[in-house]
Parts: structure tokens; C-alpha cells; sequence
């Protein structure tokens, strides 16, 4: 009995037309099941990036309305980032090994 009810699926052609059709929707159709998978992965991957900068935008707008606005901070900048000095200054770099690693 339960041979004959195996046999009369394995048999019927709706059952092959219908395990056809979700193998051809989730691989091969151009609206697939993968393809979705992978246009969401892509659009949250595109969304945490758009927000990342957004954030890094507003830090670097901060940033800049600092240095506008603040001289000292100015010659902070140019000194650590720019190395430079006044003119009766001496500048002594001093780099730890490490450092050195890292940019090489």
C-alpha cells in the first residue's frame, strides 16, 4: 500500500512539473531566490557604509569648523601631523621601532 502511493507520486507529472518550477525559481530564473539573498546582503553591506560616512562627515564638518575657528588647535594640527616649527625651533622626531614596523 504504501509502495503503490510512492509509486503514484514518483509518477505524476505535477509533482515533477512543481519540483522543476522551485528548482528553476531558486536557481536559474532571473528573479531567484539567490539573487534576493544576495541583493540584500548587498544593500545592507551599501546602508552600514552610507552610515559610516554620514558619521565621518560629521566629524571631519566638526573638525573642520575647529581648525576655522581655533588657532591653537591649528598649530596643533600642523605640528604633530606636519612637523612643522617656528623659526627658532628645533624638531626632534622620535619613532619607536614599532612605528617603524608598521610603515614599512
Amino acid at each position: 500500500m504504501i509502495k503503490e502511493t510512492k509509486y503514484k507520486i514518483i509518477k505524476n507529472k505535477y509533482f515533477w512539473i512543481s519540483i522543476f518550477f522551485f528548482i528553476w525559481m531558486f536557481f536559474f530564473d532571473s528573479n531567484s531566490f539567490m539573487l534576493h539573498y544576495r541583493f540584500q546582503n548587498n544593500i545592507r553591506e551599501m546602508t552600514y557604509n552610507r552610515d559610516f560616512l554620514k558619521k565621518k562627515i560629521i566629524l571631519e564638518g566638526s573638525k573642520l569648523k575647529k581648525l576655522e575657528t581655533d588657532p591653537l588647535y591649528l598649530e596643533k594640527l600642523a605640528r604633530e601631523k606636519f612637523y612643522m616649527k617656528k623659526e627658532n625651533e628645533d624638531l626632534f622626531i622620535v619613532s619607536r621601532k614599532e612605528e617603524i614596523k608598521r610603515t614599512n
